[in-house]
């Protein structure tokens, strides 16, 4: 397995590099690390890529929280009622995964991911107007920031109804950032493969794949996929975690850890012909959340237990798993079932015998529902697939009224007010 270790920004300059050039939602207030005039010199080209990688990984925790409550994966077991709408479904643009930082309670993620792309574009502009001999490494930096800005807009694209992708531009549908986000991937191949980063090659790779089943174009993710494996059969790119600091830690083993969340019914329990299923390992920690009454039942791909040693733990971004059930996905049949029991007996798991056409691609979803666990993926699958929503719709609420049907967050309320080209 291959895992890009990577120095991370202290905080005061991640948000010095957001914030440099940026209006409306992203503006904040951060303890000077950086003169912002410094940002347009070439010896700091390493500490913009940096600060892009940053402000991903935070954002792509809160992401993944976010997208778990609103898609079936996840319940809260909080007190903060400002969290409430979101587990009921009934969030509106005016909700707190707005405005909030990708630490706060709730985390948010517009402004989160909205600040990682913006930092990742500023990057590449940057790098593309200096030289070679200006910026060592710049073609294999270029590879990176062009790959962030990728997940980023496609982060944007599987989780809003509609989005601006650019500082004060219009709002658009999520097939404006898919297309983006196809043009950053392919930059970032580029980049990578002619400055031998095989990992980030690798990781834009897939991400273009994942991007390309977005927009319906199977043949181009499935190629796409393969060569992804073709790299390296065993790539993972993660996002690295620790206790230095709370923008720093696992932000979904820290929601266990506070017992702000905990597993949804849907996932608990799971089995693969009787036997146990690796791939989502359930346990109760026999402890309530935060509102001293929902059982807090987490999921031990970030940890055993139930300590703060889960904030430590990496977030994959892009892996070879997936990779494989896109091209499942895609080309269904028995290379399918090849694909689903290749992954399988990776995890000891009983083999899938497969069936009709239906029944495999049925399955297929099934696998990816597993595999892909809160990592971020279910909720656009979701509405990909059309999946039922669990509780239905209209079921009562715990904390009072009822679920609703939301499948997409809507663009939020402060940028309509911040943004002069959004009505």
């Amino acid at each position: 397995m291959n895992t890009r270790e990577r120095m991370i920004l202290p905080l005061g300059v991640a948000l010095l590099l957001a914030t440099a050039g940026c209006d409306g939602i992203l503006s904040v207030d951060a303890p000077g690390v950086v003169d912002a005039g410094d940002l347009e010199n070439p010896e700091v080209a390493e500490l913009l890529v940096t600060g892009t990688i940053s402000d991903f990984d935070c954002a792509l925790g809160a992401y993944i929280v976010n997208g778990g409550l609103l898609g079936n994966e996840l319940q809260d077991a909080s007190v903060t009622a400002a969290r409430f709408p979101l587990d009921a479904r009934i969030i509106t643009e005016t909700s707190p995964y707005g405005v909030n930082g990708c630490t706060g309670n709730p985390p948010g993620i517009y402004r989160p991911l909205s600040t990682a792309r913006w930092s990742a574009d500023n990057a590449l502009r940057s790098l593309e107007g200096w030289t070679d001999t200006q910026v060592p490494n710049r073609t294999r930096l270029i590879g990176q920031a062009a790959a962030y800005s990728g997940y980023s807009h496609l982060l944007m694209g599987e989780g809003f109804c509609s989005v601006v992708i650019e500082e004060n531009g219009p709002e658009v549908q999520p097939e404006a950032a898919f297309t983006a986000a196809v043009d950053r991937f392919t930059r970032a191949v580029e980049s990578a493969r002619a400055g031998g980063d095989r990992d980030t090659e690798a990781m834009a790779l897939l991400g273009r794949a994942r991007t390309q089943l977005n927009l319906g174009n199977g043949g181009q993710a499935a190629a796409d996929a393969r060569a992804a494996l073709a790299l390296d059969s065993r790539f993972e790119v993660v996002a690295t975690a620790s206790t230095a600091a709370a923008r720093r830690w696992n932000r979904v083993g820290d929601e266990f850890f506070g017992g702000r969340i905990t597993v949804a019914p849907p996932f608990r329990a799971l089995t693969v012909e009787g036997v146990p299923d690796t791939r989502v390992t359930v346990i109760d920690t026999e402890t309530v959340g935060q509102d001293s009454q929902t059982p807090v039942w987490m999921v031990t791909k970030f940890g055993p237990a139930r300590t703060a040693s889960l904030r430590e733990n990496a977030l994959p971004i892009a892996t070879w798993r997936e990779a494989h059930l896109i091209i499942a996905e895609v080309e269904g049949g028995e290379e399918a079932v090849t694909r689903i029991n290749l992954l399988r007996e990776h995890h000891g798991l009983p083999a899938f015998e497969g069936g009709s056409p239906a029944e495999v691609a049925e399955q297929v979803r099934v696998e990816r529902a597993r595999e892909l666990y809160l990592e971020g993926h279910h909720l656009n699958d979701m509405r990909r697939f059309d999946l039922p929503q669990i509780p239905a719709a209209g079921t009562e609420y715990r904390q009072g009224g009822l679920y609703g049907s939301v499948r997409c967050f809507p663009l939020p309320e402060v940028e309509r007010n911040a943004n002069p080209n959004v009505s």
